[in-house]
């Protein structure tokens, strides 16, 4: 008994993360380790690229899709899905960059920023709103075609607002302090920890707490595994999947915030194109089923982890390009998502022979 105990626990999805996470890291320190042992047998400086100081001084650009990865998760928690969050993000952004200017010519530059990162959250629960009363209130459409619609829209919002121009903060010194409070960096020795990577422990922790150790969190795993026994059941099924579209609408504004203090404080119509995919697939690798039901915030930090680590891993230690480390890193999505349903499988055919040898005995 303690042994299938101990089994299972050695099988639990977070598990087989932690295994894939310590594989990638000896794998690329092995590989860097050969890189320098070559540069030093040519009698060339040798410097090692991957460590963990490095990694960690480098995490920052990986983090951009972590939040809205957050928000993600709740929306696949329950069965749903939200294609969006990338358009959401791009428009709260725009909007953030379009009134901050206009606010700073009548008031004080520091209340000016306050008001437009609150007018850039407001956008982001705005549009998660819409998608969730469209969703709660047109079930005979899919949430990936209802969230597609909504994502063309946003988007081409995003081109009226700015009409093809590019917002710059470069020289705004109240802007400057922002970027250095969410974007910037604390040193402690030789390590430089983003303050991103603090902001997201936080939430993740705040998420923890909500899906984990409260009743909404059982409310939303209900409702991931049986929309209709958890309506039958009291749960005010609609209201409660409204305010999660919301959340997650929220958590890609805080995206946009981070993005644009990320990229020499520039705000596009077309930023963060592609983010909704790295956000599913993190939510996706974390453990959170597309069918709902299931999922843990730990794994989600963990998958962070590993997309960091792999495309730091693939691309400067192994020197490959943008596309096939995006390959290799879909690749390692579709094994490990496959993985459970193999496994289960398995458990389901062990099951199955040892009932049918138990018949054959009586």
């Amino acid at each position: 008994m303690k042994a299938k105990k101990a089994l299972s626990h050695l099988l639990r999805w977070e598990t087989m993360l932690v295994v894939l996470l310590v594989a990638l890291w000896l794998v690329f320190d092995a590989k860097d380790a050969s890189l320098q042992a070559a540069k030093l047998a040519k009698g060339r400086k040798a410097t090692d690229v991957f460590n963990f100081t490095k990694m960690l001084n480098g995490m920052g650009p990986y983090l951009l899709y972590s939040f809205m990865a957050l928000g993600m998760a709740l929306i696949l928690g329950m069965g749903d899905i939200d294609i969006s969050v990338g358009a959401i993000a791009a428009l709260s952004a725009s909007v953030m960059g379009t009134v901050y200017g206009p606010f700073k010519k009548v008031m004080a530059p520091g209340l000016a920023l306050a008001l437009a990162i609150l007018c850039c959250v407001m956008t982001g629960a705005a549009c998660g709103f819409l998608n969730g009363f469209l969703v709660t209130r047109f079930r005979e459409l899919f949430p990936m075609i209802i969230t597609l619609g909504t994502q063309l829209f946003y988007r081409g919002f995003c081109y009226l607002l700015l009409g093809g121009e590019t917002l710059q903060y470069k020289d705004d010194t109240v802007w400057v302090g922002f970027k250095k409070l969410y974007n910037g960096s604390i040193t402690l020795g030789d390590l430089s920890i983003p303050t991103m990577l603090i902001w997201f422990l936080l939430l993740a922790a705040v998420f923890f707490v909500f899906l984990h150790l409260t009743t909404g969190g059982r409310k939303l795993f209900a409702i991931g595994t049986n929309r209709v026994t958890s309506r039958y059941s009291g749960i005010r099924v609609d209201r409660f999947e409204l305010s999660m579209f919301v959340i997650c609408g929220v958590t890609s504004a805080l995206s946009a915030m981070f993005y644009v203090g990320s990229v020499s404080a520039t705000v596009r119509a077309d930023a963060m194109v592609g983010y909704e995919m790295y956000a599913i697939a993190v939510a996706v690798l974390g453990g959170f089923s597309t069918g709902g039901g299931k999922g843990n915030i730990i794994g989600l930090i963990l998958s962070v982890i590993i997309f960091g680590v792999m495309k730091k891993g693939l691309g400067t230690v192994f020197g490959l390009p943008d596309s096939t480390v995006n390959l290799a890193v879909g690749a390692v999505l579709i094994v490990f998502s496959l993985l459970p349903n193999l496994l289960e499988d398995l458990s389901n055919f062990r099951r199955l022979r040892r009932q049918h040898a138990q018949a054959q005995l009586k």
